[in-house]
């Protein structure tokens, strides 16, 4: 199982985040995570650096490991900027990026307050909120595209396309995930986290590259393959933990987890 950490940029200062993504990558974490959201009011921060401007950043201050946005809200921006975003963070990090994106909570729901304060359109219902992240998926994939058309010239096209990945909270989206996209991502404590895992595992056809992950609190002992929680989250097909700091990184605590990973 790859294990990952995710920082939360509305706590800390620039500086202490990237040491915390370098303390990652010199302790052997497969990948380096972010937040998307505009304010850091919901998790009690004055501020929040916007997602793709600290991945760049992150991107040039790290040079082996993987990076990546746990999630990207898809009603944050027109596909077509979303698309520049991704060609742009794959070219500096020299094709470590994965994309994760979700389809956003509902309208009246306290984690699209963010929206409303800045006039974005929510759809109003899980099926259509699904439904255009798929139409977003597939804006992006046709301005990547080799075929694509003469409109399209010079917009930027990753060199290698990153792999797509779903926050998912609901079988539905779970399903879309593995049938259209190439990974699946809970948190650890959903109540249908085995059944999602599993859905999204069966309609991928159990394909070998096919990323399931899970996220949780950042616990350094949860990278022990021989913790309970580890054997777990293994048994239910999961290939990447992704563990997430909630507040100011521990550049201890990080480096501390190197004890469980492979050795480079």
């Amino acid at each position: 199982m790859k294990i990952d950490l995710q920082l939360n940029q509305g706590f800390a200062s620039w500086p202490l985040l990237r040491e915390a993504g370098q303390a990652a990558e010199e302790a052997g974490f497969s990948a380096l995570w972010n937040l998307d959201h505009f304010s850091g009011d919901m998790f009690g921060a004055d501020s929040m650096l916007e997602c793709f401007t600290s991945m760049a950043a992150w991107a040039s201050t790290t040079t082996t490991i993987g990076l990546g946005t746990l999630v990207a809200n898809i009603n944050n921006r027109h596909p077509g900027l979303l698309a520049n975003c991704v060609s742009s963070i794959q070219q500096i990090s020299d094709n470590r990026f994965t994309l994760g994106i979700g389809a956003g909570a509902s309208p009246n729901s306290p984690y699209a307050t963010e929206q409303r304060a800045l006039g974005i359109d929510v759809l109003s219902t899980m099926e259509k909120r699904h439904q255009y992240l798929m139409e977003a998926v597939d804006t992006m994939r046709t301005i990547w595209s080799n075929d694509r058309d003469e409109l399209l010239k010079g917009f930027p096209r990753p060199a290698v396309t990153p792999k797509i990945v779903a926050g998912v909270n609901s079988v539905g989206l779970a399903e879309i995930a593995g049938e259209k996209l190439d990974g699946v991502n809970t948190r650890f404590n959903h109540d249908q986290r085995a059944l999602l895992l599993k859905t999204a595992i069966a309609t991928s056809g159990n394909r070998t590259d096919f990323d399931v992950s899970v996220w949780s609190w950042f616990e350094p002992e949860y990278a022990d393959p021989d913790h309970p929680f580890h054997r777990e989250l293994a048994a239910e097909g999961v290939t990447r933990l992704i563990m997430a700091v909630q507040r100011n990184p521990d550049l201890a605590a990080i480096s501390s987890v190197a004890r469980y990973l492979p050795k480079a």
